[in-house]
């Protein structure tokens, strides 16, 4: 090459270089003193993310953490499809650049089914998080209907939601709000509100709430919910209705904790778009899918991305609702809420694509509830006398005939009832306690604590089952003794128990122990429900029939014995009935009301304890009804020497109390 090419070449040659660094994203930055302030306040506030346990399982814990895009983008598993019905490849492997593109309607699609994930997300996105460092997206942006105030935002980017509405691609977000017109102003002062996003909606705090941590006196402390990933403020179970999202989320065991890299978003458009083409992208991050399963947009989408402050203002909420930590009686309403929702849409999950299974499902629920209601009967359901044969329906109906003609004793085995529940209910608080007690990030907290919450289980466990005993024994006595023309209270029900304390203890202990090691193993379950069903009269044989404990679980299989199914299905409807009574009518209150979760947990629980002493009465009509000589015509409700008179005469002993009982009689 002569002298005069090297002349004329090493001008253009430094007026390249000059073009290429002055049009890196990086250049772009660094001549502009506002972008510099920014960074720097995003390097500040940056936040520390608490993530919930993992586990070996890929269906517990969490299995995502805050995702680097680059990771995703450019991945041979990630392909780019278009908005038409097949959805038709567009782009294998697409990069930022071909998302810069826009691509309205289009959607990124991952490598797995989100109606039906299993591991497939979980392992595609530790490999993919193993070569790229946790990272989070801020972006400081003005608010032209708030002047003089500023937002920092910082966006995580998750691969998967596994939460009740499985879907691909996940963006959740923080965003801090500053008094001042621009970052340098900004890095002068402190925030004054912060907002956590929460599925729909947000969640705000003041700087300097207790309920916002703050870590080296300027990073806040997020917990990102298991599975769902909405932010939390701290360790808690979350129960949503509404923009909080329909269902619980859970931050109560935060075991991992990221500081992930920050990655600044220019303030211009022109400049973020040069280094993260991708913001351009308006299509869904993650496959497209009917109802709440769909993919959701990415951030520049977001009235929140260009209105930040405005956003702030119309879907910020003051606070979460929080599940109570202990119940007071029987199945928490919340608990069962949490429950109900995540199974009914694992439900709608695995039917979406197969509504015939959907339609099948349902119509056999009502044709088995339809079959269950027909093949009974409920009239002349005279709660008295006791020993007669009865079909399950009208063990129920003279159950609440006995409740409504005395509810004075029923009362009173309600308020036992209670007693005894609370001391389960301080024990359970107990473990709550410790729980919640601090510990180290990162050590177990089962571990801390194992020793004392076994021990509290157990203990809960024991009162509970002695609860349940007792309740049985007393209404068994009060039936028994009714029946033979003996006026009763709760004294003197109470009374006659104590004298059998230890058939009663035998009886309960062997039952439960038998069926607590049968559901050790899959394989024994089954004998673990025969068991269950087969002995289910013990209680009520050891205060009737006077006899000790082995006699009476040998004398209840006897009993059972070839009807098994026809004892099963009474006795699963009746204590599902006790059982469900209160969740049923919570679930429907937090659903239909605004009532507070404790309010709807105390009503839950006083339905409950009005339900159990009915649900005990009717197990005991079960137990006549099998120690009768059989009916002339079975399920007819009739016993072979009761008439209508006596029938009658019965139903007054109820109501009133029966007549006085002579000497020696």
């Amino acid at each position: 090459m002569t002298a005069r090419t090297w002349r004329t070449a090493l001008p253009l040659v430094a007026c390249a270089w000059i073009t290429m660094l002055l049009g890196s994203p990086e250049a772009a930055a660094a001549e502009s003193p506002e972008d510099t302030a920014a960074q720097a306040l995003a390097e500040r506030y940056a936040p520390v993310v608490r993530l919930q346990g993992d586990s070996s399982n890929c269906a517990n814990g969490e299995q995502f953490q805050p995702t680097d895009v680059e990771a995703v983008l450019g991945d041979q598993q990630v392909a780019l499809r278009g908005p038409w019905r097949p959805p038709e490849l567009v782009k294998p492997q697409p990069e930022g650049k071909d998302l810069g593109l826009v691509f309205p309607g289009h959607f990124l699609d991952f490598p797995g089914d989100p109606l039906r994930p299993g591991c497939a997300y979980a392992e595609w996105s530790a490999r993919i998080n193993a070569e790229h460092p946790a990272t989070v997206y801020a972006y400081v942006a003005a608010d032209a209907a708030f002047p003089g105030r500023l937002s920092l935002e910082y966006w995580f980017f998750y691969v998967f939601n596994d939460y009740n509405n499985t879907h691909e691609g996940d963006w959740e977000s923080i965003r801090l709000v500053f008094d001042a017109t621009t970052p340098t102003a900004a890095l002068r002062t402190m925030p004054t509100a912060v907002g956590y996003s929460q599925h729909g909606g947000a969640e705000r705090a003041r700087w300097g709430d207790a309920k916002l941590e703050i870590v080296d006196g300027t990073h806040p402390v997020v917990y990102p919910a298991a599975g769902s990933h909405a932010n939390k403020y701290g360790r808690r179970l979350y129960l949503g209705r509404g923009s909080e999202g329909l269902g619980c989320d859970d931050t109560t065991s935060p075991q991992s904790e990221l500081r992930p890299r920050v990655a600044y978003v220019p303030m211009a458009r022109a400049d973020y778009l040069r280094q993260y083409p991708w913001l351009a992208f308006e299509g869904r991050w993650g496959e497209r899918q009917r109802s709440f399963f769909d993919g959701p947009t990415g951030p520049n989408m977001k009235h929140s991305w260009t209105a930040p402050l405005q956003d702030a203002e119309t879907t910020w909420r003051d606070d979460s609702t929080t599940v109570p930590a202990g119940t007071l009686l029987g199945p928490s309403s919340t608990n069962a809420f949490c429950t109900a929702v995540a199974t009914g849409s694992n439900l709608v999950r695995e039917t979406l694509d197969r509504t015939w299974l959907l339609g099948l499902v349902l119509a056999s629920t009502v044709a088995l509830i339809w079959f269950a209601a027909s093949r009974t009967r409920w009239s002349d359901a005279n709660p008295l006398p006791a020993r007669m044969s009865r079909a399950w329906g009208q063990t129920v109906v003279a159950a609440l005939r006995l409740l409504r003609y005395r509810p004075g004793l029923f009362a009173r085995f309600a308020v036992a009832f209670v007693v005894l529940s609370l001391l389960t209910l301080a024990l359970a608080e107990l473990q709550v306690a410790r729980r919640d007690a601090p510990t180290d990030l990162g050590a177990p907290t089962e571990n801390a604590t194992g020793f004392w919450a076994s021990l509290t289980a157990l203990a809960v466990t024991v009162l509970t089952i002695a609860t349940y005993v007792a309740l049985l024994a007393a209404v068994t006595t009060t039936l028994d003794q009714l029946d033979r023309g003996v006026p009763m209270t709760a004294q003197r029900a109470l009374r006659r128990l104590i004298p059998l304390w230890k058939p009663l203890t035998r009886a309960a202990v062997q039952y439960f122990a038998v069926i607590a090691v049968l559901t050790l193993f899959v394989a024994t379950i089954p004998l673990a429900v025969y068991y269950t069903v087969s002995r289910a009269f013990a209680v009520p044989i050891v205060v009737a029939e006077r006899c000790s404990g082995r006699t009476a679980l040998r004398r209840s299989r006897l009993l059972v014995k070839g009807r098994w199914w026809r004892t099963a299905v009474p006795l699963a409807i009746v204590t599902g009935l006790g059982l469900a009574v209160g969740p049923i009518t919570g679930i429907s209150l937090l659903l239909g009301t605004d009532l507070s979760p404790v309010l709807v947990n105390v009503v839950s629980s006083v339905l409950f304890a009005v339900a159990m002493p009915v649900a005990s009465a009717a197990v005991v009509y079960l137990y006549f009804d099998r120690a009768v000589p059989a009916p002339d015509s079975p399920g007819s409700g009739e016993h072979p020497r009761t008439d209508r008179t006596y029938s009658r005469e019965s139903d007054a002993n109820v109501r009133h109390g029966p007549p006085p009982v002579r000497s020696g009689s």
